[in-house]
């Protein structure tokens, strides 16, 4: 029990920092669709937010994928961290393309979002 209440800590954490890095990624995309004149510097600002990003993500994962099999949460599935995780690296490097169809990026960004919050909520009942 002990196990499980340590990984759930640890995920509401990493969970946390993920909701804050997409908020971080929406606004860099806004910036950079408000400016088209400006294009970041990769590894000065890209490669770096990007990292951060991923290191966060990594140890979420397996994180959220333990907490699915021992708990078994109603309407979470494996498929979904997976997805989710994916979406998370991509976005934080689409975020500074500035050819990245504004639909498309803003739903992955919900999407991404709908999972996070569903997880803390989850947790916290």
């Amino acid at each position: 029990m002990k196990l499980v209440e340590d990984i759930k800590s640890k995920l509401i954490y990493r969970t946390e920092q993920l909701k804050e890095y997409n908020n971080e990624t929406l606004n860099a995309y806004i910036n950079i669709a408000q400016s088209p004149d400006y294009s970041p510097d990769f590894f000065s600002e890209v490669k770096p937010f990007a990292d951060k990003v991923k290191e966060c993500a990594d140890q979420w994962k397996p994180l959220a994928e333990q907490w699915i099999i021992e708990e078994k949460p109603a309407y979470f599935y494996l498929k979904q961290i997976e997805d989710t995780h994916d979406n998370i690296l991509i976005s934080s490097v689409r975020a500074f393309q500035s050819d990245t169809k504004e639909k498309r990026f803003r739903e992955m960004i919900q999407s991404i979002d709908y999972i996070l919050s569903g997880i803390e909520k989850e947790i916290d009942k």
